[in-house]
């Protein structure tokens, strides 16, 4: 199966509360973590969401995240995604699925040794966006998905005013979640007949004449299909854009644009 739509990135984010955790007991997913490694967090974020943190005396970061990537695959874990380059403060990683359940890794170089980050939990968990959510989940008519005719109509919602919409594209989805008085999550999804590289395009110049700050940009391979991820920062808020084949229409991609805001 295709990674869900928000699965992979709402799973990226939580790296970033990680310190802002105070729950313990975390599981990483593995039965056996060689002694080299040393143990430095271990948080349950609730909802059967774990993370675990090993720093690991090596400055091979690559390697850690395929000797990682072994032991998952050994375990009957297989891998649904993959990237690198410095993102959200990682150089490599892994999104992988087992039966109901999801896992990432992300490994980095800090220091001379790498740090592991390993995050896993269920599906259903991991749709963080979508819990106690208030506003209504927004998607296109069932005729539409049934004939499997691209949408031409914008669902409710709103686009991201210092995100701008991709040009010609159709909003699909659009979701809001006020967590508390001061952290705020927006995501807005796109349909577009365009490739990832000309969203790439777009959004680099968009990003930064928007007073974006830190973009960054990198390929994103799913099994088969090459998508995109970006990141950026400005004052208190952090965008996060993925592309991805849609699985509902044929030469389509999605756009999936995800803002969260913290004010303190």
């Amino acid at each position: 199966m295709t990674l869900n739509r928000i699965h992979f990135f709402v799973l990226l984010s939580l790296i970033g509360l990680i310190a802002l955790s105070g729950c313990l007991n975390g599981d990483s997913g593995f039965d056996d973590i060689p002694t080299d490694y040393e143990e430095t967090r271990s948080i349950n974020l609730g909802n059967d969401i774990s993370v675990t943190q090993y720093v690991i005396e090596t400055n091979a970061s690559s390697q850690v995240l395929n000797d990682l990537r072994k032991m998952a695959e050994n375990d009957g874990w297989e891998v649904i995604a993959d990237w690198k380059g410095t993102f959200v403060g990682y150089e490599v990683g892994l999104a992988l699925e087992k039966e109901d359940k999801v896992m990432v890794i992300n490994t980095a170089v800090s220091n001379g040794a790498t740090t592991a980050t390993i995050i896993s939990g269920p599906k259903e968990a991991a749709d963080l966006v979508d819990m106690n959510n208030d506003s209504p989940s927004h998607t296109v008519d069932e005729e539409e998905y049934i004939t499997g005719v691209p949408p031409t109509k914008d669902v409710d919602g709103q686009d991201i005013a210092d995100v701008p919409r991709y040009p010609k594209s159709v909003r699909i989805e659009y979701l809001s979640l006020t967590v508390d008085s001061d952290h705020e999550k927006e995501q807005v999804e796109y349909l577009t007949a365009d490739n990832s590289e000309d969203v790439k395009i777009f959004y680099e110049n968009e990003l930064e004449a928007q007073g974006w700050e830190n973009i960054i940009s990198q390929a994103l391979t799913q099994r088969d299909d090459v998508g995109l991820l970006m990141e950026a920062n400005k004052d208190s808020r952090t965008v996060q854009l993925a592309t991805q084949s849609s699985s509902d229409y044929e030469d389509m991609n999605k756009i999936i644009i995800y803002v969260e805001r913290r004010m303190n």
